[in-house]
């Protein structure tokens, strides 16, 4: 028996010899072929292996924590549903701004909001189109849903600035709907931290003013074109010298919500 394994162990040796000797006589071409040759019969056998370890172990990462894979699943599908409620509110916006423009008698020019200014946060905004769209100083604003927001004021070649309403450079002829009653609309002068509120002023001291009166503009002095709506009257008191009638009026445009807005560049 221990002559076998020392025969055995001797031809072993002297296999491994005669391989280096061949490997070394012959050319280098044909060495390369052959340890590919040789190398291609052990590949299967760790690929195969190295495909196996793989998925045992993306199976592994996934049964070891079901229920963090569940929250992971349950928020990607949250994300994807709020993406398409915003992607869905912004459409209809959209096309409530197409019909709107479809429907007045007046050319408009669709423009987005891109900036605030810092010092007058909510009466001045910055907006995408300038002197080469066809835009110029003092023409309207107007939301997509068509209320009044406010005038052009300074215009660049690529941008311009607006002011809203409540600012006082922003003043402007109105009336009361109902009763087509005539003031002036300006900046509040009693302190209001609600940024949607405006005054009417200069209303006749004999008329009767009521909550829920619709404010829309006069036309008077051609800086607004008539009938555009403005907002509803919340309240309405004496002037202290008693001449004329003073209302507190909530506009309908949400200045801080605006997007975009509609230049009224015909009318």
């Amino acid at each position: 028996m221990k002559q076998f394994f020392y025969r055995s162990r001797q031809t072993a040796v002297g296999a491994v010899l005669l391989a280096l000797i061949v490997l070394l006589i012959i050319p280098g071409i044909a060495r390369a072929k052959l340890k590919s040759t040789i190398g291609g019969m052990f590949l299967p056998a760790i690929g195969v292996s190295s495909v196996g370890n793989n998925v045992i172990g993306v199976l592994s990462s996934k049964s070891l924590n079901p229920v963090q894979d569940e929250v992971n699943d349950q928020a990607i599908d949250s994300d994807l549903k709020l993406e398409n409620i915003h992607l869905r509110a912004e459409n209809l916006r959209l096309r409530a701004a197409a019909d709107w423009g479809l429907r007045v008698p007046w050319r408009t020019k669709l423009a987005q909001v891109i900036g605030r200014d810092s010092f007058n946060w909510w009466r001045r905004v910055k907006l995408n189109l300038g002197s080469q769209h066809g835009i110029r100083s003092n023409q309207p604003l107007v939301s997509i849903e068509g209320y009044l927001v406010g005038r052009i004021t300074e215009v660049g070649l690529k941008t311009s600035w607006a002011v809203l309403l409540g600012d006082p450079n922003c003043r402007f002829s109105a009336l009361i709907k109902s009763s087509r009653q005539q003031g002036g609309i300006v900046s509040p002068r009693r302190f209001n931290s609600n940024y949607r509120i405006v005054e009417l002023t200069y209303l006749p001291n004999d008329i009767e003013v009521r909550p829920g009166n619709l404010v829309v503009t006069s036309g008077l002095g051609g800086a607004f074109p008539k009938e555009i709506p403005v907002g509803q009257v919340e309240d309405s008191w004496l002037s202290r010298d008693g001449l004329y009638l003073e209302a507190k009026v909530k506009i309908h445009a949400d200045l801080n919500r605006l997007e975009e807005v509609r230049i009224l560049t015909e009318y």
